[in-house]
């Protein structure tokens, strides 16, 4: 059997020191969690390339990131966003959501091959800074 210490000279500190634990294991894996947001490249499957095009996308008037778009048989986009050789963003327009769930841009902020930011369609997004 346990027995509880308790020191009148320096107060209860049980209480005090298990709510910090507590307080520091939470912010953890809240910090586990955010690292671990990522989000899967579309497959491509059942898509064939309908165009593809120089676009500028970071706004200053040059033409630097390559955009191809696909399409399936039900009219559904998907649009990839290539600078200096690296894909850092696809979207994803599907015919039956306009603004579902399903309707996304993924960027890749970093550089570093994950996806881990996302946007609604209609956000501003620009290519990252670690392809300029």
């Amino acid at each position: 059997m346990m027995r509880k210490y308790s020191n009148p000279s320096r107060g209860n500190i049980v209480l005090p020191v298990t709510l910090f634990v507590l307080c520091l294991v939470v912010e953890a894996l809240n910090i586990t969690a955010a690292r671990a947001q990522q989000f899967e490249p579309p497959s491509l499957d059942g898509y064939i390339m309908h165009s593809e095009r120089d676009g500028d996308g970071d706004g200053d008037g040059v033409n630097e990131t390559r955009i191809k778009q696909y399409l399936n048989q039900q009219g559904d986009s998907l649009v990839s966003m290539t600078t200096e050789g690296r894909v850092w963003a696809w979207s994803l327009n599907t015919r039956d959501s306009d603004s579902g769930v399903k309707n996304y841009v993924i960027r890749d902020s970093d550089c570093d091959g994950t996806f881990d930011e996302v946007y609604g369609l209609d956000d501003d997004f620009h290519v990252p800074e670690c392809v300029k």
